[in-house]
């Protein structure tokens, strides 16, 4: 989760408890956004549409400068993303290691090409006789 939407989500969250709604302006976003950010409309509605589909506010309406919002869930490190080095696989699949078997890939193929050579062989050869 990015800064700014860190920033709204915190200041909702200090508004009072969830599922409750609140007329929230964007000056009163614009003052819980940090330092090195834009106080920009564009960038405030980009972070409120991304805590929408992340499920975490709901907005009811938007007016002007206003905005009726509900927080739905809180932000918990559960949610984070995993560390920067780990994609989070390793954890997941674990290979089973295989038993007693040779180039299976090998003879299946070998098997489906000699088996197509032998159809088109004898259809070929009925063609012939004919």
């Amino acid at each position: 989760m990015d800064g700014i939407c860190s920033a709204v989500l915190n200041k909702i969250n200090a508004l009072g408890t969830a599922g409750r709604y609140f007329v929230v302006s964007a000056d009163e976003f614009f003052d819980a956004f940090p330092e090195n950010f834009r106080r920009d409309e564009v960038e405030l509605k980009k972070a409120l549409k991304s805590l929408v589909s992340d499920g975490y506010i709901d907005i009811k309406y938007s007016s002007g400068n206003m905005y009726c919002v509900a927080l739905l869930k809180t932000y918990t490190e559960e949610d984070a993303a995993p560390p920067a080095g780990d994609d989070g696989f390793n954890e997941l699949y674990q290979p089973e290691p295989q038993k007693n078997a040779r180039y299976p890939a090998f003879w299946a193929g070998f098997a489906g090409g000699a088996l197509g050579s032998a159809v088109i062989g004898a259809i070929a050869w009925i063609v012939s006789l004919c």
